[in-house]
C-alpha cells in the first residue's frame, strides 16, 4: 500500500512540475489545472491526464492527414493570395475589400480557399430544417453524407435512419459519421441497421478503456451533403429536442441556427466530411510513412478538392466568386489535428477587431479565453455596439456560474447581454451588415482548443443584414441582463461565480 501511495504521490508532483515548466497552454489554463491538482489531488490528476488534451498519443496520424489535405489546396490558396495582393484596392466586391485581412487570415492559417454559394437559406428552428433536409434526402439520387455530434434513438433519429436505410437499399452511397461520446446513449444496434441496408456507419474516436485519452477530443461538426449539390451545416444535432418535439414537456424551447447551401462551397464541406471519414481508421492502423496517408483517400483526389493544380479552373472559380449573384464563402475548420488549433477563434477575433459599428453574437456557452475576452473589451471601448445572447435556461450549472462572472465583468465594460427565454444553441456572429458566420463553435475553451469544429464565413451584405434581423427578432423573446441584478446577488453566490470562472479554461 505504501508503494502505491508513493507512486501516486510521485506522479502527482511530476504532473505539477510538468504544468509549471513544460505545459504549452496559456497561463489561465495552466493555473486552472494547477488549482484542480491542488484542491483535488487524486481526481485532479486523473482529470488532467484524460481531459487536458496534452496526452493525445495519436495526433501524428491526424496531422499527417490534415497536412496531406491542405497540401492539395495550396495551389488554390496561393493563387487567391496573389490575386488579393494585386487587386487589393480594386476588388470587385466591396465586402471582400473591407475584409481582406480576414480572408487572408483564413487563407494562410486555415488554408481555407474562397469559394461561393449560389444560395443560402438560414433556419432558426430545427423542425423547419429537418422538414427540408428529410425531403431532400428522400429525393437524393447519388449520395448522402452525414456527420453529426449527436444522433438520438428517438422519433427524429429513427425517421432519419429509416430514410437512410431506404436510400442505401436503392443503391445510393450513404455514409453516417457520428461522435462516439456525443451519441454514447444511442445503442450500437441503431447504427447497424444502416450497415445491414448497404450503407456505412463509423463512430468518431470510439470511447474504449484501451483508448481513454481519446475521450477528450470530440467531433462537434454537423454536416450533411446530398448528391454533392446541397449541404446543410450549423449547430443542429439529430434528436427530438432539436426539433422541439421531445416527449419531455419540461424541456425548454430549443432555438438553434443552421444553413442550407448550394454552389461550389458544397464541395468544401464534402471535403471536410471526407477527411473526417478517412481519419477514423487511423485508430486501427498505425501509419509510419507520410505517403501512406494517400491510401485512405479515393484515387481521384479531386473528390477532396476539385481545383487542385488547375490554374484555369482556379481562374473560373475566382470569376464566380466575384459574380454579383454569388455569395463568397470560406469554410474554416479547427481541431487538435491542426498546427494552431485556433483557426476559428482567430477568425472570430479578427471579425470583432474589424468591426466599426456593431458585433452581435449568439452562443449557448460563454467562457471565453483571455484573447477573446480582450477582443470584446477592446471593441466596446472603441465605440462598437457589442451584444451577446446566451440562454436563460442553462443545461450545465457550472458553465452557467463561470459564464455569469464573465457576463458581470463585461457588463461593466458596456457590452449588452440578453438571456434568451429557453435554450439558445445557435453559434453565430454578424458584424456591420457585411460579414457573418454560422457553425458549430461555442465561445468556450473546449470549442476553441479541443473539439473538431467547423464554421462558414459569409461575405455578403444582404445575408449579413438578414442575420442581424434574426438577432434583433430574438431580442423580443429575451430578457436584458442587468448589471444591477448581478451586483445585487448574495456575496456568497458571486463568490461561487468567481470560483467557477477560475476553472473556465478547463470546463
Amino acid at each position: 500500500m505504501s508503494i502505491v501511495l508513493t507512486l501516486a504521490t510521485t506522479a502527482h508532483f511530476a504532473c505539477i512540475v510538468f504544468l509549471l515548466f513544460f505545459e504549452r497552454g496559456d497561463e489561465g489554463r495552466r493555473w486552472a489545472w494547477l488549482m484542480a491538482l491542488v484542491f483535488l489531488p487524486a481526481v485532479g490528476f486523473i482529470l488532467y491526464i484524460l481531459l487536458s488534451g496534452r496526452f493525445f498519443t495519436k495526433t501524428k496520424n491526424l496531422v499527417k492527414i490534415n497536412r496531406y489535405y491542405k497540401g492539395i489546396k495550396e495551389s488554390v490558396t496561393k493563387e487567391q493570395l496573389e490575386y488579393l495582393d494585386i487587386n487589393h484596392y480594386d476588388l470587385p466586391k466591396p465586402v471582400l475589400k473591407d475584409y481582406r485581412s480576414l480572408v487572408s487570415l483564413n487563407l494562410v492559417e486555415s488554408v481555407a480557399p474562397l469559394t461561393y454559394a449560389d444560395s443560402v437559406k438560414t433556419y432558426c428552428w430545427g423542425q423547419d430544417m429537418f422538414t427540408d433536409m428529410f425531403s431532400e434526402i428522400q429525393q437524393a439520387t447519388d449520395s448522402i453524407y452525414i456527420e453529426t455530434f449527436i444522433i438520438h434513438n428517438d422519433k427524429t433519429g429513427k425517421k432519419l435512419m429509416e430514410l437512410l436505410c431506404q436510400k442505401a437499399k436503392e443503391g445510393l452511397e450513404v455514409k453516417l459519421l457520428y461522435d462516439d461520446a456525443g451519441s454514447i446513449s444511442t445503442p450500437k444496434g441503431f447504427f447497424h441497421q444502416l450497415d445491414m441496408a448497404g450503407g456505412e456507419t463509423q463512430p468518431f474516436f470510439p470511447v474504449k478503456w484501451k483508448l481513454p485519452l481519446s475521450v477528450n477530443f470530440r467531433n462537434h461538426r454537423k454536416i450533411t451533403v446530398i448528391d454533392n449539390k446541397i449541404a446543410y451545416m450549423g449547430g443542429i444535432n439529430i434528436g427530438d429536442e432539436y426539433a422541439n418535439c421531445s416527449e419531455n414537456k419540461r424541456k425548454p424551447l430549443w432555438r438553434d441556427t443552421h444553413v442550407r447551401l448550394t454552389g461550389e462551397c458544397v464541395l468544401a464541406l464534402r471535403s471536410v466530411f471526407y477527411i473526417d471519414w478517412f481519419t477514423t481508421p487511423t485508430w486501427k492502423i498505425q501509419q509510419k510513412k507520410l505517403q501512406d496517408v494517400s491510401n485512405y483517400f479515393a484515387q481521384d483526389t479531386s473528390k477532396l478538392y476539385p481545383y487542385q493544380n488547375n490554374i484555369d479552373t482556379i481562374k473560373t472559380l475566382e470569376e464566380k466568386i466575384f459574380d454579383n449573384n454569388s455569395i463568397p464563402v470560406q469554410v474554416i475548420t479547427a481541431g487538435p489535428d491542426d498546427k494552431f488549433t485556433s483557426e476559428i477563434e482567430d477568425a472570430l477575433i479578427r471579425m470583432i477587431m474589424n468591426a466599426k459599428k456593431y458585433v452581435y453574437i449568439q452562443t449557448p456557452y460563454f467562457t471565453p479565453d483571455v484573447q477573446f475576452y480582450n477582443a470584446l473589451k477592446i471593441a466596446v471601448f472603441s465605440g462598437v455596439d457589442v451584444r451577446i445572447m446566451v440562454p436563460k435556461c442553462w443545461d450545465k450549472f457550472y458553465v452557467k456560474a463561470a459564464a455569469f462572472q464573465n457576463i458581470r465583468e463585461l457588463l461593466q465594460c458596456g457590452i449588452k447581454f440578453y438571456h434568451y427565454k429557453g435554450f439558445i444553441h445557435a453559434k453565430t456572429l454578424v458584424s456591420d451588415d457585411k460579414v457573418s458566420t454560422i457553425g458549430s463553435t461555442n465561445i468556450d475553451t473546449r470549442s476553441f482548443d479541443l473539439n473538431f469544429e467547423i464554421n462558414s464565413v459569409f461575405y455578403d451584405e444582404k445575408l449579413a443584414v438578414s442575420h442581424k434581423y434574426i438577432f434583433l427578432e430574438d431580442i423580443k423573446n429575451s430578457e436584458v441582463a442587468s448589471l444591477q441584478w448581478f451586483d445585487s446577488r448574495f456575496i456568497l453566490l458571486r463568490g461561487i461565480w468567481g470560483f467557477f470562472k477560475l476553472f473556465s479554461p478547463i470546463l
